[in-house]
């Protein structure tokens, strides 16, 4: 059910919070409190090279679109190449992750089907000890398996 609090809104095509996390440039375009929590919106830049972890998302599913750039897809035991215009559907439970893969960065459109990756994604930026970050993820019903396969 939704709540009546949510109002319609609209931003413009460099517009939402932004931070830094893990060398990504993340531009939030519908957070949690935007939502009600129902969904995220975050607009990803990551350079050349940048990678994710292989994580499990436990409570929601993910859709991502390539903007622009090159990415290498990864879930499950399988992986793909991704170019711009390419979308990718990760239904909740399954490993995945990606890598920016070619030499110029990537700009990725990215989805989750509850609200708070934003939250996440500004807590792990902020960890001060790597160890910190499984017992944070496992709040957000996240884990982290460690680095892609190569």
């Amino acid at each position: 059910m939704t709540s009546l609090q949510i109002k319609p809104y609209t931003l413009e095509d460099d517009e939402g919070q932004k931070f830094q996390s893990l060398g990504a440039l993340v531009l939030t375009k519908a957070g949690f409190e935007r939502t009600d929590g129902a969904f995220t919106v975050l607009e990803i830049m990551a350079p050349a090279g940048f990678a994710t972890s292989l994580n499990i998302r436990y409570a929601d599913d993910v859709a991502l679109f390539v903007l622009d750039g090159r990415l290498t897809l990864y879930w499950g035991d399988e992986k793909q190449e991704a170019a711009a215009g390419s979308d990718f559907f990760q239904p909740r439970g399954t490993p995945y992750g990606f890598r920016v893969t070619g030499e110029r960065p990537a700009r990725v459109l990215y989805l989750t089907t509850s609200g708070g990756l934003d939250h996440f994604l500004r807590e792990r930026a902020r960890a001060p000890r790597e160890r910190d970050v499984d017992a944070m993820a496992a709040r957000y019903k996240i884990e982290i398996l460690g680095p892609l396969p190569e």
